[in-house]
């Protein structure tokens, strides 16, 4: 997320020479903002998100500038007008070119080679997409600051527990997936997951993921858990599409305190601040 907040404003200031008070340290968008767009869905790519922040940030700079109706509605507004056509089936991507005007929306694939860029750092970048960078000077790259969300044993604690099954619905592709599994193998010592199923294969929150990790590993029954409400939706679409003969799953979120209520009203059938929470539910 700090990869998206820094792509967002290289694009907006850098490439397109727009000022938002940077010079005294202002921020262009925050975490909660993304958070924001998270919880509404159909942002759970990052080229994705950085797409809308970036196309937000320059329409209210530019292009809406004079329009302060436009201008000052807030991201919790947008972001309840992105919940609400991501329920529709037009959310996401689809609903920023709906929504704001051509001039102001990012060149898509430029998007994606700043964010790499930002995101693996100058040394990683070669290693993994081959190039140089040709945007961003050297940087480290944010992939290194990444933290594991799970304790090295927690996945053997599972399959104590009764847990036959593991595995992986992720929105990343490509050499992103290939990266995340070599570290979380060398972190846990194993590679504890059954399944990988990838946004090359199926986008969340696209119910046919789910379909495809219960027909790899063969359950009658789990329990998913995510973080954003991509992840949510995907299993509150499985559900709604569910026939008698496919597995039950349960739909767990590990939420922060102020997004509780907001996962109880949409129906979770499991709330906990950790992934690690998990534990605490099962039979000894």
């Amino acid at each position: 997320r700090i990869a998206n907040i820094a792509t967002t404003e290289y694009v907006v200031g850098e490439l397109y020479g727009l000022k938002w008070g940077q010079e005294k340290e202002k921020a262009l968008v925050t975490l909660n903002d993304i958070d924001l767009f998270k919880q509404a869905g159909g942002f759970n790519s990052d080229w994705d998100m950085c797409y809308l922040l970036i196309s937000l940030s320059a329409v209210r700079l530019r292009e809406w500038r004079d329009n302060s109706l436009l201008r000052e509605r807030t991201t919790a507004e947008w972001a309840a007008l992105a919940r609400e056509a991501s329920l529709q089936g037009h959310g996401g991507r689809i609903w920023v070119d709906e929504v704001f005007p051509v001039s102001a929306r990012a060149v898509y694939d430029q998007v994606v080679e700043v964010f790499n860029e930002f995101y693996w750092g100058t040394d990683e970048l070669q290693k993994r997409l081959g190039r140089a960078p040709r945007y961003v000077s050297y940087s480290e790259g944010f992939v290194h600051k990444e933290e594991m969300l799970y304790a090295p044993d927690f996945f053997s604690h599972l399959r104590q527990a009764g847990i036959r099954h593991l595995g992986m619905i992720t929105g990343r592709v490509g050499v992103e997936v290939e990266s995340a599994v070599e570290r979380m193998e060398a972190y846990s010592g194993e590679r504890w997951w059954d399944v990988i199923i990838s946004a090359d294969s199926y986008l969340k929150p696209d119910p046919q993921a789910l379909r495809a990790a219960i027909d790899a590993v063969g359950t009658r029954g789990g329990l998913y858990i995510g973080d954003t409400a991509d992840d949510f939706d995907l299993v509150r679409r499985y559900k709604a599409e569910r026939k008698d003969n496919e597995a039950v799953i349960l739909a767990a979120m590990a939420v922060h305190a102020s997004e509780e209520e907001l996962y109880k009203q949409r129906g979770a059938d499991v709330l906990v601040r950790s992934i690690e929470d998990l534990l605490a539910l099962l039979p000894a």
